[in-house]
């Protein structure tokens, strides 16, 4: 989608950067990130799925990328798996899993899959993802959320729950994309956050 990549540019990564992409696969954003840094630098692209991040890694051989790295993993558990990443990452992004209330023109079905107590049940992994790579984030660093839904309580909600509770967090943008037929658009949040 359009929309989706406007996402990567407000991670800002550099060449250089050490940078997660904490739900990664299919990889559009991963190797919009790659290309970005000029492939230099080093990115972790993690995803649960095996099979979704197998596609990413076909991309980035199709593309030639040589700074990313891949891991099966649930991201909101990576300190656990990897304690060698406390405090190493430049930049972050979570591209989180959410209801998909943006894309209704493209997926109309998710209005009938969707209900209040599933909202409720993506709200709190989101909260425990955000949570979970917190602590992997450099002192100074940077980390974007994004969903492709326009409900309040999986966007804005989410990120003043998260600044109230973690006060070394600081707002540096907050975006809202409505979806839009006449410039082919899905429905998109994003926060840029970083850290004290």
């Amino acid at each position: 989608d359009r929309i989706a990549q406007l996402i990567a540019p407000l991670l800002a990564p550099q060449a250089g950067d050490m940078v997660l992409d904490a739900c990664a696969a299919p990889g559009g954003k991963t190797t919009h990130i790659a290309e970005l840094m000029g492939d230099f630098g080093e990115i972790w692209a993690v995803d649960r799925s095996e099979k979704r991040l197998s596609r990413l890694s076909d991309n980035a051989a199709r593309l030639g990328f040589k700074s990313l790295n891949l891991l099966v993993a649930d991201a909101s558990a990576l300190l656990e798996i990897k304690p060698s990443w406390y405090r190493s990452f430049n930049k972050i992004l979570l591209d989180a899993p959410c209801s998909g209330l943006g894309t209704l023109a493209r997926h109309p079905d998710a209005r009938w899959r969707m209900s209040p107590d599933k909202i409720n049940e993506l709200v709190i992994l989101q909260e425990k993802l955000l949570v979970g790579l917190l602590p992997l984030l450099k002192p100074g660093g940077r980390i974007v959320y994004s969903t492709c839904t326009i409900h309040p309580d999986e966007n804005e909600n989410q990120i003043k729950n998260l600044i109230d509770n973690h006060t070394e967090l600081i707002l540096k943008g907050e975006y809202h994309f409505l979806p839009d037929s006449n410039k082919a658009g899905d429905g998109f949040y994003a926060a840029v956050l970083e850290i004290n």
